[in-house]
């Protein structure tokens, strides 16, 4: 398990990243949204991500010392529209330092949607200032919505 200390280096994400964003999301989303049966194969990961991202406004990946990335965060404007980390380098203040690095990047009031079950999120999120403002259903995932906002 890789240690938080020994984290190298963060880099804007490039087009070539995709496949390595992709598989970071996807270990993260098998064991995050397990309560609703997340399973999206790799390829069709990729093939999302990449569409997505010329959208995002701002990137950050973090690499670690064997230069493969371990989690990564993405914005549209002050909106976060992906944040994971590679289930082996979480809880070793990964997520935490992308936040924080979004945060320091774009001062004032940041935004966010978390799904209403996935309380290791919602924890995480709040432990950084932010708070549930609004709900909705997610009709694609069949699940709720959160609307997090930090001022």
């Amino acid at each position: 398990m890789m240690e938080a200390r020994r984290l190298a280096t963060f880099k804007r994400i490039e087009l070539e990243d995709i496949e390595a964003i992709s598989r970071v999301h996807r270990d993260a989303c098998l064991l995050a949204y397990r309560f609703m049966n997340w399973s999206y194969p790799l390829q069709e990961v990729e093939d999302w991500y990449s569409q997505k991202f010329l959208g995002w406004t701002w990137t950050l990946a973090a690499i670690c010392p064997e230069t493969r990335i371990v989690g990564f965060i993405a914005m549209i404007g002050l909106h976060i529209d992906q944040l994971f980390v590679d289930p082996a380098c979480q809880r070793l203040r990964v997520g935490s330092q992308l936040l924080r690095a979004a945060i320091h990047a774009h001062p004032g009031r940041l935004t966010l949607d978390v799904f209403e079950e996935n309380l290791g999120a919602r924890a995480f999120y709040e432990e950084h200032g932010f708070s549930a403002c609004d709900r909705w259903m997610n009709e694609e995932e069949g699940v709720v919505d959160l609307l997090y906002v930090r001022e």
